[in-house]
This record gives structure tokens, C-alpha cells and sequence, in this order.
């Protein structure tokens, strides 16, 4: 399976810009580039390109597999946001044998496929980014954080309950 990578944030100019670096050998190609911290720590560290010259300074966070959104390991690069910065480490990254741009969904398709969300928290996930009010911004944090999971097995618990029950009586009735 290839590592993927993608800008997390918006495109264009911005303070900073986070590129998100995910897959089996996301430690391994980020290694090529700076020193990594221990992971689920911070550090600030020179970022290079391939030939020695300097990228950026960056902030830069290491997610062991488990532990991060895809349920893979993931390091982030906090770079500042200029348009040449950002397109010089996806260019460099884009170089790197088994690393790959991700296409659109595919951070959360692999969340869901290794078990970090569900299709409720998936469809949540959009509605979250989509949101435009309070209101729907709410909703979609109540199925996110997995209430509406909870609640929706727990109606399926006292209805299976329920139709077991009416099965044993009818058994019953029968014999």
C-alpha cells in the first residue's frame, strides 16, 4: 500500500499550511526530510528538500498507526502557508518511491476502512465541513463523537430484545 499525501488545509496563502503524510512508510519518507520528533510530540525542525536546501521551518508532529486519523502512521509538516513553500514539499514528496498524492475522501476512506470511523461519523465528517450554522454544526459533532452510534445500537438492542421475546412467546403458544 502506498503512503499518501495532501495540503490538509485550504489552498492559497495562509499563515500556515498543513501537509498531511500518511501510510506504512510515512516515517520513513518524513526522515528524508527532517529529523523527526518522538512521536505524539512537537517539534520544530529545519525541513529539506532532497538536494540540502532549506524548505521551510516547520512545526512537525508524528502519529504512531492507531493513534491518528486514518488509523495509519501520520506525520504532519506545519509549514507556512506561501503558495511557493507549500508546492515545493508536495513536490518533494511527490518524488518519494511509494508515496503518492491522495485522492479527494481518500484520509477518510482509509479512517473508515481501518476502523477509526464508521459511515455515520464519515457522513458526519462532511456534514461538520459543510455546516453553516450552529445548529448543524451540533448535529454533526453529536454523530461524530459517536452519540448517534451509541443510541442507534441501543434502539437495535431493545428491538432485538423485543422480537426475541415475541418469538419465545409464540414458540410457546405453539408447543
Amino acid at each position: 500500500m502506498d503512503s499518501i499525501f495532501a495540503q490538509a488545509t485550504a489552498t492559497g496563502r495562509a499563515g500556515v499550511s498543513v501537509i498531511r503524510l500518511s501510510g506504512p512508510q510515512a516515517f520513513d519518507i518524513a526522515r528524508i526530510f527532517c529529523k523527526l520528533p518522538a512521536v505524539g510530540r512537537t517539534g520544530l525542525r529545519a525541513v529539506r528538500g532532497r538536494d540540502g536546501a532549506l524548505i521551510d521551518q516547520a512545526l512537525v508532529l508524528c502519529f504512531e498507526q492507531g493513534a491518528s486519523f486514518t488509523g495509519e502512521r501520520v506525520v504532519e509538516f506545519q509549514v507556512h502557508g506561501g503558495l511557493a513553500t507549500v508546492a515545493k514539499l508536495l513536490s518533494e514528496l511527490s518524488e518519494q518511491e511509494g508515496c503518492r498524492l491522495a485522492e479527494p475522501g481518500e484520509f477518510t476512506r482509509r479512517a473508515l476502512e481501518n476502523g477509526q470511523l464508521d459511515l455515520n461519523q464519515v457522513e458526519a465528517l462532511s456534514d461538520l465541513i459543510d455546516a453553516e450554522t450552529e445548529s448543524q454544526r451540533q448535529q454533526a459533532i453529536r454523530v461524530l463523537d459517536g452519540r448517534f452510534g451509541d443510541a442507534m445500537g441501543r434502539l437495535l438492542s431493545r428491538h432485538l430484545c423485543y422480537v426475541s421475546s415475541k418469538v419465545q412467546a409464540l414458540r410457546a403458544s405453539v408447543l
